[in-house]
Formats: C-alpha cells, sequence, structure tokens
C-alpha cells in the first residue's frame, strides 16, 4: 500500500479537483398571478416552494407587478433574499385584452442581474434576462446563464401552432446572437400537443454551439401509449375549477430546455443527471385529478393538495451541477480520512463506502484530472457502488454532508 499512496502523491501534485454543489430550477404557470378566484395564493404557493427550495424561479402568467414582488418577498422569507426582474406589461400583440407576462425570481447569493429584455414577437413577449452566477464567497464570476421565459400561444389548429413557431423563430433568433458556448435555459409553457410540432421542432434545431437540448430526450410523447407519463404537466384537474382548464394531467406542455454547453458534462455548469421532473408526477395519474393520485413515490399528499389548488400546470424542476476548481492541497488524501471508509481498497468490481459522520451526504469521484466520473445524491451512511465500468487508477472520492457543512475526500485504487 505504500508504493501506492507515494505514486498518487507524485501524479497529483499541483493538479486541481472539484468540489461540486448544485442550483435548483424550477418553471411554473401560475395560472393568472395573483388573480383568480382561489383566496390566499401566496400561502398555497408557499407550501410549493418551501418544498422545492428554488434557486431560480421562471414564472408564466403573471398578471401584476404587485403578484410578482409577493413572490420574491415570500421566497425571502423561507430563505433569504431573492430578487425578481423588473415587471414590463406585455409589449407584443397591443391588441390583445388578454395580456399575460413573463419573470424570474432569483437568489441573490447565487446570482445578480446583468441584463433584462422584453422580446417582441407576434404573439406574446418572450422575457429574456442574463444572470451572472456568483462565486461561493459571492464575488461575480466570469459565467454567465441566459435565461428565456415564455409562454407560447394555446390551443390546437394550425393557426395557432403557426403563432408558437412565429415566437419561436424571434426566439431562436435571438439566441444565435449570443456568444458560442453560451449557459442558456429556455423555459416556461410551449402549448405543444405532440414532438412533432413545428414550434417544438425549431426549438431544438441546429443553432451552431448554442443548440437546444430536451434534457430528458423523449420528443414523442402523446396519451396512454406514452410510457412515460411521468412528464405530462397539464392539467392537474379532471374538470376545471372556477380557473384554469381540466384534463387531468394528459398532455406536457411545459418544458426547460438546455443549451449544448449545459449538456456538457466537463463544463463548469452542467444538468444533474435525471433531476429533471414534473414536480408531483410520478407516471401513475393519468385523466384524472392530482389529489386523486397516489403519493408512493411522489410528493406528500398536502403538497400534491396544493399542486391542484394553486394552478392548472404542474411546475417542471432540474438541478445544475457546479463543477468548481479548488487545490488538491486542500483536501485531505490520506487513507487515514477520519470521516470516509473504502473496503476493500484497492477495490476491484465493487466499494462499499462508510460516512463517518452524522449523513446523508453527496458522493463524487474524480479522476486524476479533476473530471467527475461518478455523482450519487442522498447517500445514507453506508452505500455500495459499482466501479467494474472504471477504468484502472488512482481516483478521489470525494463526500459531502451539506447540512453539517462538511466535506472529505480519500484515495481509491482500482486495480485488477
Amino acid at each position: 500500500m505504500k508504493k501506492y499512496l507515494i505514486f498518487f502523491l507524485l501524479v497529483i501534485y499541483g493538479a486541481s479537483l472539484f468540489a461540486q454543489s448544485d442550483i435548483k430550477i424550477m418553471s411554473y404557470n401560475l395560472l393568472i398571478y395573483p388573480e383568480g378566484e382561489m383566496v390566499n395564493r401566496i400561502d398555497t404557493l408557499s407550501k410549493i416552494l418551501d418544498f422545492y427550495e428554488p434557486d431560480l424561479l421562471l414564472v408564466q402568467e403573471l398578471k401584476s407587478e404587485q403578484g410578482l414582488q409577493s413572490i420574491a418577498e415570500e421566497l425571502s422569507a423561507l430563505f433569504g433574499d431573492y430578487k425578481a426582474g423588473t415587471y414590463v406589461p406585455q409589449v407584443s400583440n397591443p391588441a390583445n385584452s388578454w395580456r399575460l407576462q413573463q419573470n424570474l425570481i432569483f437568489n441573490e447569493a447565487i446570482f445578480e442581474l446583468v441584463s433584462e429584455e422584453a422580446i417582441e414577437t407576434p404573439y406574446r413577449d418572450v422575457n429574456y434576462f442574463q444572470l451572472r452566477i456568483l462565486e461561493e464567497d459571492g464575488t461575480p464570476s466570469t459565467e454567465l446563464l441566459h435565461t428565456y421565459v415564455t409562454h407560447l400561444k394555446s390551443s390546437q389548429g394550425s393557426t395557432n401552432e403557426q403563432l408558437r413557431l412565429s415566437m419561436v423563430e424571434v426566439l431562436n433568433n435571438h439566441i444565435s446572437l449570443l456568444p458560442p458556448e453560451s449557459n442558456i435555459i429556455v423555459a416556461g409553457d410551449f402549448n405543444v400537443y405532440y414532438g412533432g410540432e413545428p414550434a417544438y421542432e425549431s426549438l431544438l434545431s441546429p443553432n451552431g454551439t448554442n443548440t437546444l437540448h430536451d434534457p430528458i430526450d423523449m420528443p414523442g410523447w402523446a396519451g396512454t401509449n406514452f410510457p412515460n407519463q411521468e412528464i405530462f404537466t397539464q392539467s392537474t384537474r379532471l374538470s376545471s375549477l372556477a380557473d384554469g382548464s381540466g384534463g387531468g394531467v394528459d398532455d406536457r406542455f411545459d418544458f426547460i430546455l438546455l443549451s449544448e454547453q449545459l449538456m456538457n458534462p466537463n463544463a463548469r455548469y452542467v444538468y444533474q443527471a435525471d433531476s429533471y421532473k414534473a414536480l408531483g408526477n410520478n407516471g401513475t395519474c393519468y385523466n384524472q385529478d392530482l389529489i386523486d393520485c397516489s403519493t408512493v413515490d411522489n410528493v406528500p399528499f398536502d403538497l400534491l393538495r396544493a399542486l391542484y389548488h394553486m394552478s392548472d400546470h404542474l411546475p417542471i424542476v432540474l438541478s445544475l451541477d457546479i463543477n468548481e476548481a479548488v487545490s488538491t492541497i486542500e483536501l485531505p488524501f490520506s487513507s487515514e480520512s477520519q470521516l470516509i471508509e473504502i473496503a476493500p481498497n484497492p477495490a476491484n468490481a465493487q466499494a462499499d463506502l462508510v460516512w463517518h459522520g452524522t449523513g446523508p451526504v453527496d458522493l463524487r469521484i474524480f479522476n486524476l484530472q479533476g473530471k467527475l466520473i461518478l455523482a450519487q445524491n442522498g447517500l445514507e451512511q453506508k452505500a455500495t457502488i459499482d466501479i467494474a465500468h472504471l477504468p484502472l487508477g488512482l481516483y478521489m472520492v470525494q463526500m459531502t454532508d451539506k447540512d453539517a457543512g462538511v466535506r472529505e475526500a480519500a484515495k481509491m485504487l482500482i486495480q485488477r
């Protein structure tokens, strides 16, 4: 074992690894917020926000600046300092008497707002926000997050499909002017009925290094024949209440799309695998009220009830992992880690990891070049990991207890 330790120290001297955390994003059609028949809507919304704790909330169907500010105030009361974008009444299609707007609210410990723009389209604005991502110590980084929040024209029929496509074409043109390899989010209520609809296909069409991707890569969806009904978001009600639409969770109207850069596992900010969810949909709820759906592998019933009443849409959520370079000398490398036990070590096909802390923990395994090889969140204090697919060599095992504010790392050798 001593020869392995010497080899390890010689190889990594002066190298870098990555510490990792995440950014939680939610996109939500709030249904003519804050208007509507339901009273105390902010109380209902607060239950949903408190459950997910978004760092970036992208909202559609805003009716007033007061509504936007009430959400920012509620998030600040729950989690700290949050700030909203500037509320601008709809610019596009001034003859339309039914005006709705989009916006965002962000965690000021993670983002600062650099610029914002209401992009005019033939039907409704696309709202664009340029956010700078802050370093862990609060200083500005060089990374920008280009965020588009949209609400495409609703309803079926060729005329409405064409309006959706026209809005997307304006959005795509705006994206084409961004710097190559930009971090881009496009989120909102797209109102598309099938994967072959022109607006959806146009959104995913090649756009240089800023091509957009659907993180779950499920372009074909339709009704009961679609095996992944857990991505459906419209509607939470079988029959419409005083506000909103009925239908009973039978359409995929709501999306978060990410640029090629945010899907690159070697980039600093990258989509966290399997984090894309329609919150409250466990895949068993189809053509029925959300409150009649199972809570098995789902959110608690109190949250289902809040989602049912709050809107006729479910929110889409996902996370971005942050790969942040840190010096290796800041991490404990020795096999005598105080908190991490790896057995066997050297390992072959599997390794047992024991965390001698309070747990649960997030696990990250890096190679000697600092590339993230494996990531698992919320592990219990003892876990078995499959490493049979990993090449022979030395790796860094990093475990983080976010609640306790503790992170520790140890080496693992794979040999066969």
